[in-house]
């Protein structure tokens, strides 16, 4: 079994040159700058959270049996819970957005293999194509046209 190191092993023989600054707050913290930005898209986490709670309120209600989902289903009625999605879809576009759309043309490598990537003007709207074939493969798939 090893032994312990001593606890000052890793400390430099003599203090460095330089002192450590004074924390102070950023310029411009809370309210400018891209700091909002970062906090409601922090702040998105909430909404991705409840709704993956409700999801596994309905997965429950499904194997409890039909007077349970029935129960979830009118529960889903409430005009709170209508506007809670309301509010959900919009901050999931938002986010989907500003992460997928917005950072994926400033992740682009600079060479793929041997080709170079799309102009990063282009790279925007090609991923929001992608998205919307998606969504729309998603939504003929759930409506029963392609089976």
């Amino acid at each position: 079994m090893a032994r312990m190191s001593h606890p000052q092993s890793m400390q430099p023989s003599s203090p460095g040159a330089t002192r450590t600054a004074a924390a102070r707050m950023p310029d411009k913290f809370p309210t400018g700058g891209r700091y909002l930005s970062y906090m409601a898209f922090g702040a998105t986490s909430f909404f991705f959270l409840a709704i993956g709670l409700l999801v596994l309120r309905i997965t429950w209600a499904l194997g409890d049996g039909a007077e349970a989902w029935a129960a979830v289903q009118a529960s889903f009625q409430n005009p709170l819970y209508i506007g809670f999605h309301a509010l959900s879809l919009v901050v999931f576009v938002w986010a989907a957005w500003r992460f997928l759309i917005k950072l994926s043309a400033k992740a682009q490598p600079k060479k793929i293999g041997p080709l170079r990537p799309p102009p990063a003007e282009v790279v925007p709207f090609a991923a929001a194509a992608g998205w919307l074939g998606a969504t729309a493969l998603v939504v003929i798939v759930l409506w029963g046209i392609f089976p």
